[in-house]
């Protein structure tokens, strides 16, 4: 099976078990880091995630996964706040519209190669972004990783906020 296909049947189940817990499932992936593989599942409900959250899903998605048993590999599951999620199709950076982001270029734009800032979502084919009460548009093909990201400082004056 490969990683898209376990990616779809786990955030599938990961959704049946978040419903009747009030959380809503962001993303699941699948991916080897460190030489381990890691089925990671990404959560959000109004008011925030808490750690109780993560365990209780993680708790109802591994017995169903055990249960199903459908990926090869041994793998380490992981249950998480969106917070800092990395962005993997286009239509997150309107999805996740007005939340604090963090992107890595291939290439300097305007001298820079790393973004800190508010997602203003896609305008044509470039990702748009308030950095430091600029507008920033960064085109999608230049983009090397992306995440959501929780800022580490204050931003004062940011009227999106």
């Amino acid at each position: 099976m490969d990683r898209r296909r376990i990616e779809i049947r786990a955030r599938s189940i990961a959704e049946s078990a978040a419903g009747p817990l009030g959380l809503n499932v962001v993303d699941a992936e699948f991916v080897r880091d460190s030489g381990y593989w890691y089925l990671r599942v990404y959560i959000d409900k109004p008011g925030g995630i808490a750690i109780d959250d993560c365990a209780d899903l993680s708790t109802a998605i591994g017995a169903e996964l055990d249960r199903q048993d459908f990926i090869p590999e041994s793998y380490i599951l992981e249950v998480s706040s969106s917070g800092e999620k990395p962005l993997r199709r286009d239509e997150e950076y309107d999805e996740f519209k007005g939340r604090w982001a963090l992107i890595n270029t291939y290439t300097e734009i305007n001298g820079c190669k790393r973004f800190e800032g508010r997602l203003m979502g896609m305008v044509g084919d470039s990702v748009s972004m308030l950095v430091d009460g600029k507008a920033v548009e960064i085109p999608r093909r230049r983009i090397s990783a992306a995440r959501l990201a929780v800022p580490l400082r204050e931003v004062c004056g940011d009227e999106s906020e």
